[in-house]
């Protein structure tokens, strides 16, 4: 295991600067509802993709949520493939991938809140799932080697259980975006 990742590390020192690609990143907020009744809430929303292609590539996308039911607060792990398809001045994006959340109580949280932190504590709910996502973007400004846009961001996630908490969620929001293109960068 230690070879490889000193093969992984020299690869990357030795191959210098990426040519091509692109990074982006978005922070925004979301409102969210589950499948439970009156169970409603939101929070920030973070992601981060690297476009192979201009229309293909992988999303970490990680949400820290407040919910009513339990007064729990929700914390949302994602990887995803992701697809781009330019619509007129518009980006769309669509995207599916798998989810790990943490579901635990504000009382719990307090009882053990270093535990809570590194997601060891008593009371945490683990829960897998599924999530599809869709994103309209629309393009604000151009710099030198990216763009500024802002985006509207849907999302619905099914768990694989419902013992543990809600059986689905539903996310809708705003988010500011940046990119990173190496193409541009290295002209």
């Amino acid at each position: 295991m230690r070879s490889i990742i000193v093969a992984i590390i020299a690869l990357g020192v030795l191959a210098g600067p990426a040519a091509a690609g692109e990074l982006d990143f978005d922070f925004g907020l979301q409102a969210t509802t589950t499948g439970w009744p009156n169970d409603h809430g939101g929070g920030p929303i973070l992601a981060g993709t690297f476009w192979f292609q201009p229309w293909i590539g992988a999303t970490f996308l990680g949400k820290e949520h407040y919910a009513t039911v339990d007064d729990r607060y929700l914390s949302y792990y994602s990887f995803n493939v992701a697809v781009r398809q330019p619509i007129e001045r518009f980006r769309f994006v669509g995207a599916l991938g798998a989810v790990h959340q943490h579901e635990e109580s504000t009382a719990a949280i307090m009882e053990q809140p270093v535990q809570a932190v590194f997601g060891v504590g008593d009371g945490i709910r683990h829960r897998m799932g599924g999530r599809a996502g869709v994103s309209l973007g629309l393009p604000l400004s151009s710099y030198k080697n990216g763009d500024c846009y802002v985006a509207l961001d849907l999302d619905t996630t099914i768990f694989a259980e419902s013992e543990r908490g809600p059986r689905w969620m539903a996310s809708a929001g705003l988010s500011l975006g940046f990119t990173y293109d190496f193409a541009r960068a290295a002209r």
